[in-house]
């Protein structure tokens, strides 16, 4: 062999040396690459899985804070009208965090909405608070008016029926009142000599008598009487039908028989006045009534007398 193939043959073997070699430093390249391909897909589905679970936990968030509001604004009732217009807020903010999460978002946006809607939440809660404080103050100050008022009312009821029952019995004690009250049909004997009587034919007269009693309550002076007698037929004997014969008694007007004028001074008194018939009236058989009222026109004392 000579030497310039000698020499060629070593060229050739040293190419393919080289070439050899370049080959297997790009395979360790290439492994190189695939296990840093390998090592970054790795790393991003841990990224990817993070954040899924940052947002799970975001969209967890969420709903427990719009839970708890929705039962505080259950809980409060007509209060939670008063803060309307922080509720549209927190709801809004509520609908645009979960469409944030629902696309492309962006963790330190959603973070910094998620704070937000955190903070308006507690002030709502501070506010609603605040108003159950002052209602409650209020509904304790109204009942405590409205006891005091329905106490002040029952004693006003109370003092108002007090009066009027002292009333009365001032009204009671400053009445005249009359007893020993009797009633006799008479007729004289020798022109002057007076003669009980029961016949219906003989009857001349009829003699009322009754006692005033002692009353220091009542005005002294002159005390008018009226005296009605009814006949059998419940008729009332009466001199006329006018005016004059006639007094009022609890609003009505009634006719009286003979009407008696008697000077009181506090002290007992006796009183006796006559019905002297007319010539042309005839007295009948029967029960006569008769009722005595003073001049208030309240009735204080009744008897009977009968004829045969």
């Amino acid at each position: 062999m000579t030497s310039e193939k000698k020499s060629n043959n070593k060229n050739n073997k040293a190419l393919l040396i080289g070439i050899a070699a370049a080959l297997v430093a790009a395979l360790i390249a290439l492994f190189v690459y695939m296990g840093r391909l390998s090592s970054v897909k790795h790393d991003l589905k841990e990224l990817e899985a993070e954040k899924e679970m940052q947002r799970m936990d975001f969209q967890a968030e969420v709903d427990s804070l719009l839970r708890v509001h929705n039962e505080l604004k259950d809980s409060y009732g007509e209060l939670s009208q008063e803060l309307a217009e922080k509720d549209s807020i927190i709801q809004a903010d509520a609908v645009e965090i979960k469409r944030l999460l629902d696309s492309q978002w962006d963790y330190n946006r959603v973070k910094k909405k998620m704070a937000e809607l955190q903070t308006i939440a507690q002030k709502y809660v501070r506010q609603m608070d605040s108003l159950y404080t002052v209602n409650r103050e209020l509904v304790a100050e109204n009942e405590r008016i409205r006891e005091e008022f329905q106490a002040e009312r029952r004693q006003n009821t109370n003092l108002t029926r007090q009066k009027e029952e002292l009333t009365n019995k001032v009204n009671q004690a400053a009445t005249l009142k009359i007893h020993s009250l009797t009633a006799n049909p008479v007729r004289f004997k020798g022109g002057s000599k007076e003669t009980e009587t029961d016949k219906a034919n003989r009857a001349e007269r009829v003699r009322i008598d009754f006692t005033l009693a002692q009353n220091d309550l009542v005005e002294a002076g002159s005390k008018i009487f009226y005296v009605r007698i009814a006949d059998p037929t419940k008729a009332i004997i009466s001199k006329g039908s006018g005016d004059e014969y006639s007094f009022n008694a609890n609003g009505e007007t009634l006719q009286f028989t003979e009407k008696v004028r008697v000077n009181y001074d506090n002290k007992e008194t006796g009183v006796r006045a006559y019905y002297v018939k007319p010539d042309a009236y005839e007295m009948m058989p029967g029960t006569y009534f008769i009722d005595i009222y003073e001049q208030g026109g309240k009735l204080i004392g009744q008897t009977s007398f009968v004829l045969k």
